[in-house]
């Protein structure tokens, strides 16, 4: 093996340097999109990538929330053209032996009218049928798994 310089020949004899080099090398491979010093300067390249990273986790965590309520407002305005709002939606449909997730409900309200139309008709029904939960204004919490 021929060694053009004797920095590259300590890279791969010397285990430490190998694998400082190697880190350097990922942590500037991963900020290659960056502009300037940012992605030139170990340094500083290390203090963006690590910014940048607790920003995606945090994303992760927030997005799984943001599109339960998003599906939670989609259905709920999808009910309230048909006199009924969420929760009664779904305690009704969990009563009339329809369990549908908030992903199949969503997707039903938003594709078409009909579909919806025929769900709120059935979580109508068994709300007629007991006056008593249409009295109650306790929201109940469901899972949405």
């Amino acid at each position: 093996m021929v060694f053009t310089s004797i920095i590259n020949y300590m890279r791969q004899t010397t285990p430490l340097i190998r694998d400082k080099s190697l880190r350097r090398q990922k942590v500037l491979k991963m900020t290659a999109k960056y502009f300037g010093r940012r992605r030139n300067c170990y340094s500083i390249a290390i203090k963006f990538l690590q910014k940048a990273l607790k920003y995606t986790t945090v994303g992760r965590k927030i997005k799984p929330k943001y599109l339960a309520q998003l599906r939670q407002t989609r259905v709920d305005a999808a009910a309230a053209e048909h006199g009924l709002d969420y929760w009664k939606l779904q305690s009704n449909l969990i009563k009339s032996g329809l369990s549908l997730q908030s992903q199949e409900l969503q997707k039903s309200s938003y594709m078409g009218t009909k579909n919806i139309q025929d769900i709120a008709k059935k979580a109508k029904q068994k709300l007629d049928a007991s006056p008593e939960v249409a009295k109650s204004t306790s929201k109940a919490r469901w899972c949405d798994n």
